[in-house]
């Protein structure tokens, strides 16, 4: 629709100027000049009266005046270049108008200098007070002495030269991104549609900001407009603050995050810029700051009435208090956000078959019991630590296999940040076959696959997801020149590394003194030492002394059902094994016992109690089937150490 015409009902009897000058007490003359802007003579206060009286009545000068060129009409134009957008804009014009005694007629051009022109002409044909005018570009300007011929005043909207109205980007994108600071971000970006007439007015705002709070800016603040670079921006930079400048774009950028298992405000702030069209359910779901259209028309009608009027040209810029609207996207500062963890492991389908014993050569066993699951020691100990309610980070290689949507399905179920994860075409995803006895032990032959393919220079590539984390839990089911950079990597980064030694017989000096915490089974243990596997004290104690002279800070030996082994270079002490556990398969004890004691040392727990806490998670899950299902979750497991040890969690 080209023409809009939103004209206050007109009512009441149609006056003539002799009833307005009877009425105001004056002479037909002053009417008259007051009424063809030529009172500049005229006190004010008459010209006020008079005015007062002919909007009050609703007076016309069409009926006796159709034909001068200069008449009082108390019509204004709105001339917009395209369909409204601008929130309650043209709302808040009409109340001005109306509470004057103005009416009003509303036109777009839709981007088009004809159509604008047609306008025009048609406002200049109903002999328009005033209009306020938003050109379609530089070039309509010309059209502007159409009005000035007849003598109309003009307030401009968003214009190309400095007389111009408009709303202050400059001044929201501050407020915006001072908001963020304020809170302690250090690490934020900005999200905004470079398609957006008012984005130069926009950056500067924000640059303003960074400036003054002596932040650097560069172009890797500005999130990239294809969405489907977003995560990797906002993860490759350790983002924790996004200001979006509309809601549109917020509620899409939420979308994607929660996809990402990002939760707002725990893993990212978000402020965004708002309309005042909007529900104001939309309002409270954001940190949020108000663009005042509403308020804006108002300045703008009530600007315009006064040239009409007063034939005012005095530029009076449109000057509103930038609010932030709620905290509630905004509320836990980058500062206090708690650590992540962050594992490098293997990936696998686990294969599991349940037999009596072991097969005796030229023997066969036959089953009807078997499972199919998730696994790998880094799949285990990730979701161990997600089930213990810690952000966990998930580093790994799977293959070009069907494993990987289960792999995928398990991770997201889990909550677990799987976009570190890289997929190798060449390979198949890693495979674990388990036979497990009746008595709960069990044999595990691996096929590598895609874990032996994952390389230095890849974990080089996302050293990025290190960044605040607390601890690394590492295995060596993966290429040993990948744990030796995991150790490196988390070194820089002041991560503490968790490291399960498995099937290898010898650990690089580089691995061993960058590891803080080794915790190998008797049998890992023995082979890394080339001395006999033993649960005796004197000689475990022996065989850790040998990983610390070597640089491991601390070496934690499991024995199975007689518990475990810890020795610093302060101290050592031995842990009985959680009672009240009848194994069913010891597949999964260790990772549960791994992934339990890293989450309990990042709740703050010492050595020796989170040793105690991780043997109750050991315990769960050597009791039950499987190991992504047989792992404890958090509430489960306190309720039940509150109650056979209520003093340990205190």
């Amino acid at each position: 629709m080209y023409f809009i015409a939103l004209i206050r009902s007109l009512g009441g009897k149609q006056m003539t100027i002799k009833e307005i000058a009877q009425l105001s007490g004056v002479s037909i003359s002053t009417v008259s000049k007051i009424m063809n802007h030529k009172d500049e003579h005229i006190s004010p206060e008459t010209r006020d009266k008079v005015l007062s009286i002919a909007k009050e009545y609703n007076y016309s000068p069409y009926a006796f005046a159709r034909n001068t060129s200069i008449s009082k009409s108390f019509l204004l134009g709105v001339l917009l270049r395209s369909e409204p957008n601008y929130g309650k804009l043209l709302d808040g014009i009409l109340s001005a108008a109306e509470e004057a005694g103005y009416h009003v007629i509303v036109c777009i051009s839709n981007e088009n200098e004809q159509i604008e022109l047609k306008h025009i002409t048609a406002l200049c044909n109903a002999k328009i007070d005033g209009i306020i005018w938003e050109p379609v570009s530089p070039n309509s300007l010309r059209f502007q002495k159409y009005f000035s011929e007849i003598g109309t005043c003009i307030t401009w909207l968003n214009a190309f030269h400095s007389d111009s109205h408009k709303i202050d980007y400059q001044a929201l994108l501050y407020k915006a991104s001072e908001c963020l600071i304020q809170n302690k971000h250090q690490h934020f970006a900005l999200l905004t549609d470079s398609s957006s007439p008012f984005y130069d007015e926009i950056i500067t705002g924000y640059k303003a900001a960074l400036f003054e709070q002596e932040f650097p800016f560069n172009q890797n603040s500005l999130l990239p407009q294809d969405a489907s670079d977003w995560m990797f921006h906002i993860k490759s930079q350790q983002l924790t603050g996004i200001l979006c400048t509309d809601c549109q774009l917020a509620y899409y950028l939420k979308k994607k995050l929660t996809q990402h298992l990002y939760e707002i405000p725990y893993d990212l702030s978000l402020i965004t810029l708002v309309d005042d069209a909007a529900p104001p359910i939309v309002s409270a779901e954001f940190s949020s700051i108000i663009i005042p259209f509403y308020d804006f028309g108002m300045h703008l009608c009530k600007t315009l009435i006064e040239q009409c009027e007063q034939h005012s040209t005095v530029f009076s810029p449109f000057i509103a208090d930038y609010k932030l609207e709620n905290t509630i996207t905004l509320d836990i500062p980058a500062s206090k956000r708690l650590p992540q963890i962050i594992v490098v492991g293997s990936i696998n389908t686990d294969i599991s078959l349940n037999i009596p014993h072991l097969p005796n050569p030229n023997e066969t066993i036959v089953t009807s019991r078997h499972s199919i699951s998730p696994g790998g020691k880094g799949t285990n100990q990730a979701v161990g630590v997600a089930k213990l309610n810690h952000k966990v980070t998930l580093l790994g290689n799977v293959g070009n296999d069907l494993d990987v949507g289960l792999i995928y399905s398990c991770l997201e179920e889990h909550g677990i940040d799987s976009s570190g994860i890289h997929r190798d075409r060449s390979v198949n995803t890693g495979k674990a076959y388990i036979q497990i006895q009746d008595d709960g032990e069990s044999i595990i032959t691996l096929l590598t696959g895609a874990n032996a393919t994952l390389t230095a220079q890849t974990l080089r590539n996302n050293r990025h997801f290190f960044e605040n984390c607390a601890y690394c839990l590492l295995q060596t089911e993966i290429a040993i020149e990948a744990v030796e950079e995991a150790v490196l990597i988390a070194k820089e980064n002041n991560v503490k590394t968790i490291l399960k030694p498995a099937a290898v017989s010898s650990l690089s000096e580089n691995i061993l003194k960058h590891t803080d915490i080794l915790i190998p089974n008797q049998s890992e243990m023995a082979l890394l030492c080339n001395r006999p596997a033993s649960i005796d004290t004197a000689e475990l104690s022996h065989q850790a002394d040998i990983m610390l002279q070597k640089g491991v800070g601390a070496v934690v030996i499991t024995l199975g059902e007689f518990g475990c082994f810890l020795k610093t270079a302060s101290m050592e002490q031995r842990f009985p094994a959680a009672a009240d556990f009848i194994p069913m398969d010891s597949t999964g004890g260790s990772d549960a016992f791994i992934s339990a004691f890293a989450s309990y040392l990042l709740y703050g727990y010492d050595l020796c109690t989170a040793i105690k806490i991780a043997t109750f998670a050991a315990g769960f899950c050597i009791s039950r089937q499987g190991v992504v299902p047989a792992l404890i979750d958090q509430t489960s497991l306190e309720k039940y150490i509150n109650n056979v040890s209520p003093d340990l969690l205190k």
